[in-house]
């Protein structure tokens, strides 16, 4: 058993980036300002809002990561999405965020949200390079990535006409919208809290 662990440990960086190479090569010919079309793959999961299990399924998504959380978000607001990224940044996923600038704005429930996150350890940005950051994308473990309308915010959960799709097991889909999200880390800022 410790033989199979040592050995596990020793192929796991040579996997990574066998893994990044062939990731690297499938984005050498896809020109910056083209759609990407990936395989339809893995299963998909739909829910919507007001209290039609749309909340419920983004905490899913995200109680599901092992060892990675991308996310973009526009209004970042929810206490239960916060508690649960927090919670996964407790069992060892590496959690990181790009939120619209306007989360860090006064003393406003976003800048309360995003401070959580930096006071867990979570690498957490805003990007004000775009007039609206309007993504509302989680991508977990490079393999399943959760989308739709859905703001994560009280309003969006209980209030709002909202969707929300989910994705899983589809790498290829979650490599498009990696991409995404890594342009939009470059073009964002570290938040800073004063909490």
């Amino acid at each position: 058993m410790i033989l199979g662990i040592a050995i596990l440990n020793l192929l796991n960086p040579l996997i990574s980036r066998a893994k990044n190479n062939y990731i690297d090569k499938l984005w050498q010919n896809i020109a910056p300002n083209q759609f990407v079309a990936v395989p339809a793959k893995g299963k998909i999961e739909v829910a919507f809002s007001p209290d039609e299990g749309g909340e419920e399924l983004i905490l899913k998504t995200i109680d599901s990561a092992r060892a990675e959380i991308r996310m973009l978000a526009y209004s970042f607001t929810s206490a239960p999405v916060v508690d649960a990224l927090v919670r996964a940044k407790k069992r060892g996923v590496d959690v990181a965020l790009v939120a619209d600038s306007s989360n860090a704005a006064g003393k406003s429930k976003g800048r309360a949200a995003l401070s959580t996150l930096v006071n867990a350890g979570c690498d957490v940005r805003v990007i004000s390079v775009y007039p609206i950051h309007h993504d509302k994308v989680i991508v977990v473990d490079q393999e399943t990535v959760e989308l739709g309308s859905f703001n994560y915010s009280a309003a969006a959960a209980h209030r709002n006409s909202e969707n929300v799709f989910v994705n899983w097991q589809n790498p290829e889909l979650a490599q498009a919208y990696l991409r995404h999200f890594d342009r939009n880390q470059r073009q964002s800022e570290v938040y800073r809290t004063d909490y």
